[in-house]
């Protein structure tokens, strides 16, 4: 039995090694650490395909140079048995960012590694694709105004809450009879309490409260986008959202979007912004540090929220999405959804839900995100916005992440977050 399993596990290192052999290693960079260029400036991306560490001496591909996902600058075929690894000269004139992709292999099997890179010209100097609405202003007062004049309806959770924390659902009513939920958790005692609220990225959202930091003092208010509440029954979480999606006959992010009253995240922002305001009167809190963080989609809604609503007091936004719907105009991939490519329609509506036009508003403290590579939330599209903030500001750079949250963000994020909560000696970016 036991000269049957030594073979096994012969067999299994050869298979191993069989696929290991069998995958060659691809990789995309620049000539730069931290690849920022001014415009006009060249930048040489750099390809290079390696078989168990030597170089490949066979095979072609295409690398296509374009404009963060939009326009292409540029096309080169590579043949390996020529060069390996190859280099490849590229600009910009104008602020912006180049993406480096290889795409199509030939004579070899398609390697393992991300095969793309990013380079970043002048990015402080990155505009809006579309002009921010005149009636920008009045037209999120008029729906704040129009919200029914109910109270924000807390129910406790007995089986999330301990002698430590009480936690809760929360539902608030929104515009056309409809409805905003999320989770409510409050530490037990008097306080005073800092407050921070979460939203979550793209996808069914939360299924609880964020009860760790409710142990730290923290009263937390997490807050979901969708039009159900979520079921507490396990399995439930994911089969809910995929028959609500089902059901709109497209994803949720798209419903109503050529309607700006009724777009999806007209009553989102809207519902989001009176939990905020419950929150901050509720006798526990501290009345001073109010922050608001997430990714992506959550991202968005911190520099939504964050330029939206007066308590807030900080914001953290890691590849934010909703950013600069008008990018295409300058020839770039705008940021998640990408409304107007999807519904042509829409392109009235989406400068009243682009987050760098909320951005323009935000007057706290806000610590950014960006991958070079994301393909997800453009790195363009993402400075487009973050640099309408007039307000302390600091942007993370992530040259070789698409669309995560690395290791070099979460090292700057964790300690700011605790410092604009009250809860440890403040770091930049912080209040003027």
């Amino acid at each position: 039995m036991r000269t049957l399993q030594r073979m096994s596990g012969i067999a299994l290192l050869l298979l191993l090694a069989v696929v290991v052999h069998g995958a060659p290693q691809l990789t995309v960079g620049t000539d730069r650490e931290m690849p920022v260029y001014r415009c006009g400036e060249p930048a040489t991306f750099t390809v290079a395909i390696t078989e168990d560490g030597k170089p490949l001496t066979r095979g072609h591909a295409r690398l296509v140079i374009t404009c963060d996902g939009g326009r292409t600058i540029a096309e080169q075929e590579l043949d390996f048995s020529r060069a390996n690894p190859a280099t490849v000269p590229a600009t910009l004139d104008e602020p912006g960012f180049l993406r480096a992709e290889v795409r199509e292999f030939r004579d070899l099997e398609k390697p393992r590694g991300t095969p793309r890179a990013g380079a970043a010209f002048d990015p402080e100097k990155i505009t809006m694709g579309f002009p921010c609405p005149d009636d920008f202003d009045r037209f999120w007062e008029d729906g704040r105004s129009r919200l029914p004049d109910t109270d924000v309806v807390l129910r406790k959770i007995d089986r999330l809450s301990t002698a430590e924390y009480t936690s809760y659902r929360l539902t608030v009513d929104v515009l056309h009879g409809e409805k905003l939920y999320g989770f409510l958790c409050v530490p037990t005692g008097k306080g005073p309490f800092p407050a921070l609220v979460c939203v979550p990225g793209a996808g069914p959202g939360y299924e609880a409260p964020s009860v760790n930091w409710a142990k730290q003092g923290v009263i937390v208010l997490n807050m979901n986008v969708h039009k159900y509440e979520v079921s507490d029954t396990p399995g439930e979480f994911r089969r809910q959202y995929d028959e609500y999606n089902r059901k709109l006959g497209q994803l949720y992010c798209l419903d109503h979007c050529t309607d700006r009253e009724r777009y999806h995240y007209r009553n989102v922002i809207l519902g989001i912004d009176r939990a905020i305001d419950f929150v901050s009167s509720l006798p526990e809190w501290d009345g001073r540090h109010l922050v608001i963080d997430g990714f992506s989609q959550g991202g968005a809604l911190a520099l939504i929220l964050a330029g939206f609503n007066r308590h807030i007091t900080a914001a953290g936004a890691a590849a934010p999405a909703l950013c600069d719907h008008g990018g295409a105009r300058f020839g770039r991939q705008p940021g998640w959804p990408r409304l107007v490519k999807q519904t042509p329609a829409s392109v009235s509506v989406v400068p009243y839900y682009d987050a760098g036009n909320f951005a323009a508003r935000i007057r706290v403290p806000v610590l950014a995100l960006v991958g070079f590579i994301d393909t997800t939330c453009p790195p363009g599209s993402v400075y487009a916005a973050f640099n309408q903030i007039n307000a302390p500001k600091k942007m993370v750079h992530a040259p070789r992440h698409g669309h995560s949250v690395p290791g070099n963000y979460r090292a700057i994020h964790h300690p700011w977050l605790l410092g604009q909560l009250g809860l440890a000696e403040p770091v930049e970016p912080t209040r003027q």
